[in-house]
């Protein structure tokens, strides 16, 4: 943990009780039950680029008889007077998904003090964690990676997740703020799943299925609009499925991400700050700048994916994003050719940028080719290097 520089040890202890409460869990229900979400995207992130996750998602082939059922034994086996380790059940007054879904609280011992939690109250020696759990009709398809690569536990057992095709598919489904992606009402939320999207795109792009993503998200994306569609207040309450709709929702969100660092966007901007304080170490560079360009490529790679040609060109993108640090190069040589290459960019493709050419003078090399790349221009730009 101190490798890693992580700032927020309350959240840090919460992602560490997520891990334990879920092989509890997996124990009683084998291969019922699987890990997704934030916890799960960590199994695939380099170490220095996971976060912290403080709830627990999980898919469950089942009945709502064997989770009470599963709780119960975990109560018996870990719970104690003080009623750490007892599950109560929470049932929204105005839900706003009509999803079978399942959540819990429990309580679950803490060893941090008041200033590690960033409380000024009398210490209480607990935290409380969310566990969902959401039925399926069916069993999912699962991988078993064990934790020795995450940061926080080095554990040596073995976790049920989502596959990474799957799990990305899951994710791009909460983009898209006024369909069926996260509202903007949750702006802590959105910007936590772009974080996820952002960096399985930059490390697992060779690893992930283009057409069998395509797949898993547009049946993902079409449950989610007609879960939405019969829920009271939804925004597609009553509206056939409409894909396009989607597509055009997910642009336009992505559109506000790429004008991140603009200066226009205090709200966005601030919520980018407050993520990274409570869920990545310092040494992970998550600012608007970050996010801007996270955004050019996210919509590259969404646009890619649902056109069906595949994601050569996102890996060409990240290839010429290497380049442009010019590592070959040194001193006033480099300097220099960093200067050409940016004026150039700008004057033959500024254009094609979301920010206007007179704002990307100030910005560095990479963050201007993040802005102005698209499918049609990758190929003469890699042509300038």
């Amino acid at each position: 943990m101190e490798e890693f520089g992580f700032k927020n040890m309350a959240r840090m202890e919460l992602f560490l009780w997520d891990l334990e409460l879920f092989l509890h869990i997996q124990k009683i229900l084998g291969d019922k039950i699987i890990l997704k979400g934030g916890a799960a995207t960590q199994f695939y992130l380099p170490r220095e680029a996971q976060r912290t996750s403080v709830d627990i998602d999980m898919l469950f082939f089942g009945t709502e008889d064997e989770i009470k059922e599963t709780l119960r034994k975990i109560e018996e086996y870990l719970g104690t007077e003080d009623e750490l380790f007892y599950f109560h059940k929470h049932s929204p007054k105005n839900p706003k998904t009509n999803l079978p879904l399942h959540t819990y609280y429990t309580k679950v011992p803490s060893v941090l003090s008041n200033a590690e939690r960033n409380m000024d109250r009398e210490s209480i020696p607990y935290q409380e964690l969310k566990i969902e759990f959401i039925l399926q009709p069916e069993k999912w398809e699962y991988e078993r990676r064990m934790g020795e690569n995450i940061f926080a536990v080095n554990s040596p057992w073995n976790y049920q997740i989502l596959p990474l095709n799957y799990l990305f598919a899951d994710k791009l489904t909460t983009l898209g703020c006024k369909t069926i992606g996260v509202q903007n009402e949750r702006l802590d939320e959105q910007v936590k799943q772009f974080y996820d999207i952002m960096m399985l795109s930059r490390n697992c792009i060779s690893e992930i299925q283009c057409s069998v993503v395509k797949e898993k998200y547009l049946k993902r994306a079409e449950q989610e609009w007609n879960i939405r569609k019969i829920t009271p207040g939804s925004m597609l309450e009553g509206r056939d499925y409409e894909p396009q709709y989607i597509i055009e929702d997910v642009e336009k969100q992505l559109l506000r991400y790429q004008q991140a660092d603009s200066g226009e966007d205090a709200e966005l901007k601030k919520f980018i700050n407050d993520f990274h304080s409570l869920y990545l170490n310092r040494k992970v560079q998550y600012d608007p700048k970050t996010v801007a360009c996270g955004a050019s490529l996210v919509r590259l790679m969404y646009e890619l994916m649902i056109s069906g040609t595949g994601w050569d060109k996102v890996k060409q993108a990240l290839e010429i994003e290497k380049k442009l640090g010019m590592e070959h190069l040194s001193g006033p040589e480099k300097g220099q050719k960093i200067r050409e290459l940016r004026n150039q960019l700008i004057q033959e493709f500024g254009k094609d940028s979301v920010i206007p050419a007179s704002t990307l003078k100030g910005k560095d090399l990479k963050r201007v080719f993040w802005a102005v790349v698209n499918v049609d221009n990758l190929n003469k730009i890699e042509g300038m290097i």
